[in-house]
């Protein structure tokens, strides 16, 4: 019965050892059996570790290929393809170092913060206004149009226009104001209003 408790002591001893020696690396260092070896800095693989005798050894990454990081990998990433196809374009070719950073064409954003394909930015409906305009990683924000404007187009970039009151109506402005206004009012910039809003433009 002795025995067991023998054991755990030896165990308990050896695995306390070699997390003493795998914790005692220094930063920028990784454990190899009994020793520590120097990290491959950023652009770099690991070809062989270290020995008692000869430092680690590490080679540069090839063309279209990087590592960010102090590393001990054997493979070196490949850049990321901006693939036309899917709206992408470089932004940033990448180094050995750094990845290559990909956007979106004119009329795009990112379907995601890694931006890995591109979409058609949205188009605000009518009796909506554009109240922020897509970029190349948001798409357009719409806003419905507040008593007083209107909109009557499908856009990406139009915000909502106001109305003006009708020289000819005593009316008062209010009805839908989402759509093309009510028959008291009419657009800036038309001379001759109609029920309905229709009118003739100046």
């Amino acid at each position: 019965m002795v025995l067991l408790p023998l054991r755990c002591v030896f165990w308990g001893s050896l695995l306390t050892a070699v997390h003493a020696e795998y914790t005692a690396c220094r930063e920028k260092q990784y454990p190899v059996n009994t020793q520590c070896c120097d990290l491959c800095p950023p652009g770099q693989k690991l070809v062989s570790d270290c020995t008692q005798t000869i430092n680690t050894e590490c080679t540069r990454c090839k063309e279209g290929e990087f590592l960010g990081t102090w590393n001990s990998e054997r493979h070196c990433h490949q850049h990321k393809y901006c693939d036309p196809n899917l709206g992408l374009r470089v932004q940033r070719e990448g180094t050995s170092e750094t990845d290559t950073t990909c956007m979106c064409h004119e009329g795009l954003h990112c379907t995601s913060e890694a931006c890995e394909s591109c979409t058609v930015h949205s188009l605000c409906p009518p009796g909506l206004g554009v109240k922020q305009i897509a970029t190349e990683v948001s798409d357009t924000i719409c806003d419905p149009c507040p008593v007083g404007f209107f909109s009557n187009v499908s856009s990406a970039l139009e915000k909502c226009h106001p109305w003006t009151r009708s020289p000819t109506s005593d009316e008062s402005l209010g009805g839908d104001p989402h759509h093309h206004g009510d028959p008291a009012c009419c657009p800036v910039g038309v001379r001759l209003c109609q029920k309905g809003g229709q009118g003739a433009r100046k």
